[in-house]
């Protein structure tokens, strides 16, 4: 006999009963969520421009180990009914606006409590004219065990704290952070410098209307685009820079939504290998920044832009408007993205091809010469000959799920055609058919590059060699008269390839996992070697 697995439930009592928290077990959980301490102090910095400051400044300082921040703005300020419910769990003040930075009202709240264990605010309105003062202590919420606070008015001497430090403003808010727990790296200036590198990122969009400081240096804007000017002339080539139209259904309502991100993808200077150390033009600052109401809220990685050498000059940039939250998928602490799959999608068949075309465009210009190259055609024989008895990745075809905007559309092409043909100059006769199992190339990928990238063009694995690379330059180079050993350094690479690629499918979590293998195996290589 089948047993009853669903059960429907109701209310009993519409009115409810009181189900409070335990304080002195919730501050303890909330104080451990895992928040970043810079995620964390860039919540505060956010309700500074969203009162509107033109002057943001941060001071960090250590005692016996016991760190103290505190933040300084000469912003709108609050009244005592605003300070009641800036400190309050769950405040009734959320933010509103399209333009505001906040989100779910519990920025300063549960920034202060991942941080430190007292948080004190001290404000002024230009219409009170009244300096408040509010402050939370977790030894005393977990003495009373309930979220309890002090609010009233300033003292006297916290009241010439704040006239001395906003220097005659007749508004401003100082949020002081004392005992600060949460603070991983106790060095004051390791923290301070990691402080002013975030803030100069997350808002170089601000840096014009607002000066920002940290124990009183001044922060200048930091465009991982390098669009604003870079020294010595060196300066991004903006390849596209436009608008899209997405759509998504709303998850609880059903409703069908749309609203624009704009896109920019960008090429960064050719420039020497010191010089782009400087720059910081590798693998590790590749990637995508993310923008929502010109704030940075996420740098780096994207699902359809795997990091590799050949797009070290890639950057891209995708913005919007509060108002895309739930498209953008814009979790609690504003920094991180999930989208949802509808804008995923329209935005890796807008992008993608793009970022395709950029990595080849560099990769042309990475191409090792004649002199540097080392013949691989024996092996390229011996692997095409037997390729219907070897193991191979079934061939890729194109997807085209959705269309790209006709300027998209028409630039691809004539990129790809350009490509095609280019590439056929550099192709043997004989592997330029579909019949080609694999080619080998050569790039300039640098030492610390990987040893070699795999990818297929329809039935062909094309593998480059980076002729930089030690491996290469030990085992392949160097002893390029024996065909023997070269050959058969060519079969172990091209067996690497082939199950790399038919590993990876259409995965793009499985390709990017991937490349980190290669990539930790290229290092560790080069270690050895050197």
């Amino acid at each position: 006999m089948a047993t009853e697995t669903t059960m429907t439930t109701s209310v009993v009592n519409a009115t409810g009963t009181p189900n409070n928290p335990n304080a002195k077990i919730l501050i303890y959980a909330m104080q451990h969520l895992g928040y970043d301490n810079f995620v964390a102090l860039c919540d505060i910095i956010d309700n500074s421009i969203d009162a509107n400051a033109t002057s943001i400044k941060i001071y960090i300082s250590a005692k016996d180990n016991n760190f103290q921040i505190i933040i300084v703005d000469n912003g709108c300020g609050m009244t005592k009914e605003t300070l009641d419910e800036a400190l309050k769990f769950g405040s009734d003040s959320a933010h509103d606006e399209i333009s505001d930075l906040g989100k779910y009202g519990m920025g300063l709240s549960t920034a202060g409590l991942s941080l430190a264990d007292k948080t004190t605010v001290l404000t002024l309105n230009e219409d009170t004219g009244v300096i408040f003062k509010s402050a939370t202590d977790v030894e005393i919420i977990k003495k009373e065990n309930a979220f309890v606070k002090y609010l009233g008015e300033a003292s006297e001497q916290e009241k010439a704290f704040f006239n001395a430090q906003l220097d005659g403003s007749p508004s401003g808010t100082i949020v002081i952070l004392e005992n600060c727990f949460g603070v991983k790296n106790k060095n004051v200036t390791q923290f301070s410098n990691k402080l002013i590198k975030e803030i100069a990122r997350k808002y170089r969009m601000f840096m014009e209307s607002i000066e920002f400081s940290v124990n009183d240096k001044p922060i200048t804007a930091e465009d991982p685009l390098m669009l604003s000017g870079v020294e010595n002339g060196y300066e991004a080539e903006i390849y596209s820079d436009d608008e899209y139209e997405v759509s998504w259904v709303n998850n609880i309502t059903g409703e069908k939504l749309s609203g624009k991100v704009h896109a920019k993808l960008v090429l960064l200077p050719n420039c020497s290998d010191s010089k782009a150390k400087e720059l910081g033009i590798n693998m590790a600052n590749q990637g995508f920044s993310v923008l929502r109401n010109n704030r940075e809220i996420a740098f780096g990685f994207m699902p359809w832009f795997a990091k590799h050498n050949s797009r070290n000059r890639v950057r891209g940039e995708i913005s919007f408007d509060s108002s895309l939250d739930e498209a953008m998928g814009v979790n609690f602490t504003k920094n991180d993205i999930d989208m949802v799959d509808s804008v995923d999608n329209a935005l890796q068949h807008i992008l993608k091809p793009q970022i395709t075309s950029m990595a080849n465009k560099i990769k042309r210009g990475m191409e090792a010469t004649e002199e540097e190259m080392t013949s691989h055609i024996e092996a390229e024989d011996a692997i095409n000959k037997k390729a219907k008895v070897l193991i191979t990745p079934p061939v890729k075809k194109e997807q085209r799920n959705s269309p790209k905007p006709k300027d998209v559309e028409e630039k691809m092409e004539k990129v790809e055609k350009s490509e095609d043909e280019e590439r056929k100059l550099r192709i043997p006769k004989k592997y330029q058919g579909a019949n080609a199992n694999v080619r080998f190339d050569t790039m300039h990928y640098g030492q610390s590059g990987v040893m070699f990238e795999a990818e297929q063009e329809g039935k062909t694995i094309v593998i480059r060699w980076n002729v930089d690379h030690p491996f290469y330059t030990r085992f392949v180079r160097e002893n390029a008269d024996n065909k023997t050993l070269v050959t058969s350094v060519d079969f172990l690479i091209y067996s690497l390839a082939a199950a790399q690629i038919q590993a990876i499918g259409e995965d793009d979590d499985k390709a990017q996992m991937i490349e980190n293998v290669i990539s930790t195996m290229s290092t560790n290589m080069k270690v050895l070697l050197s």
